[in-house]
């Protein structure tokens, strides 16, 4: 009878038990599917946030060395502005959670030949489902802020030397017959102004001329080769110390097909007027306008003559010292730095006329790209700086 009851009184008493321990289960399934999915969804937007940030400030920072003020120290307004519409375009095309991103803000800090721009995001607003269980239950937001930097490394010591990826198939003296120079002693920029040692330098790359002072840069296949570099830069990373070997006038036609592809001419088309991007050297840095036959303006994203700060026009060239190039035969000639050039037309004899936007150079000590060094497709490199987020 005793047994009964006592049997009887803990039936009683775990009554309500099971309700507990479902309840119990419960929060504790809720707090890891808050774990699991809410909480993991934040950081993945982060993440997201956070290559937004990153591809705006690294596309700002290039259009300094695309305008040629990382060489003069003169980043003005203008580079500036256009600086932040292409940042803010690029991080509009950057998704976190299938939504586009928004720029909080923008700043840009001035310092010569090494120009810097910040860019914060916000990610779209982030809904939570199981966040509640462990005290979450406001949709949330992320940012994310990155710095780059356009850095000119010229004449720094050899830690500092940069490789470049793209580079034309020109080799252009760094000094004139009159003995102005580009570059001194070490690789540093003579005439960091513009003027007409420096940038806004006009060039005739006349590659007949005989001596000849400018030549072109054989990759082993021959005007073929020649060809194809004009148009989708030589291969391979290039720096101070590389070896490239010239290709024998006798080798070229003139004028040059590529050329016309990199102005958006008809194919052949010589001299001015043709369509192509449009300089102007009153200014400092030199300004670029969108010319009738440029991309952005037959799609009519862009009108004629509008400013641009890049263009199909602007290429990165070899630089050399020594004296003048051998005519018809294959020499190796000793990279000595880089110059960026705006090409403005080509000639019927094939001379190509062109702008000097930008120079670099570094010391006499070569470095090895293939062993870690800061490399990139752009002449002056153009990289991120002290990324976070938060």
């Amino acid at each position: 009878m005793r047994a009964s009851i006592w049997a009887k009184r803990a039936r009683s008493a775990e009554r309500g038990s099971t309700l507990f321990i479902v309840a119990a289960s419960l929060t504790i399934l809720l707090g890891i599917g808050a774990l699991a999915i809410d909480i993991a969804s934040l950081y993945v937007a982060r993440s997201e946030s956070q290559r937004a940030a990153d591809a705006a400030a690294l596309a700002g920072a290039k259009v300094f060395v695309e305008s040629g003020c990382v060489t003069t120290g003169n980043c003005t307004s203008a580079e500036e502005k256009t600086a932040r519409d292409r940042a803010t375009a690029v991080a509009l095309q950057n998704l976190v959670a299938g939504q586009p991103v928004t720029v909080s803000d923008i700043t840009f800090t001035e310092q010569p030949q090494n120009p810097q721009i910040t860019v914060q995001v916000k990610s779209p607003t982030l809904h939570v489902y199981f966040a509640g269980a462990i005290g979450i239950t406001k949709a949330q937001t992320v940012s994310a802020t990155a710095t780059a930097e356009a850095y000119n490394p010229s004449g720094q010591p050899s830690g500092q030397q940069f490789c470049t990826g793209c580079v034309r198939p020109w080799l252009i003296p760094n000094c004139d017959p009159s003995g102005n120079c580009l570059l001194g002693p070490g690789g540093a920029v003579e005439n960091p102004t513009c003027s007409s040692a420096g940038v806004g330098k006009k060039l005739q790359i006349a590659i007949e001329t005989k001596p000849t002072q400018f030549g072109a840069v054989d990759d082993g296949t021959g005007f073929a080769g020649y060809q194809k570099s004009i148009v989708t830069c030589n291969t391979g990373q290039k720096t101070c110390g590389s070896i490239v070997n010239t290709l024998p006038f006798s080798q070229i036609a003139f004028p040059t097909p590529g050329i016309s592809t990199l102005l958006h001419t008809p194919a052949g088309s010589t001299g001015l007027g043709q369509g192509q991007d449009r300089i102007d050297t009153s200014v400092c840095p030199p300004q670029i306008h969108a010319g009738a036959s440029n991309p952005l303006v037959t799609s009519g994203v862009l009108a004629d003559d509008a400013l641009v700060a890049t263009s199909d026009s602007i290429v990165t060239a070899y630089l050399y010292e020594g004296p003048p190039l051998k005519l018809n035969v294959s020499q190796p000639v000793t990279v000595f730095g880089f110059t960026q050039i705006f090409i403005t037309q080509q000639y019927d004899n094939g001379d190509v006329e062109g702008v000097i936007l930008g120079l670099a150079g570094c010391s006499t000590t070569d470095i090895d790209c293939d062993a870690g060094a800061l490399k990139g497709s752009t002449m002056l490199p153009v990289r991120l700086i002290t990324p976070k987020g938060s």
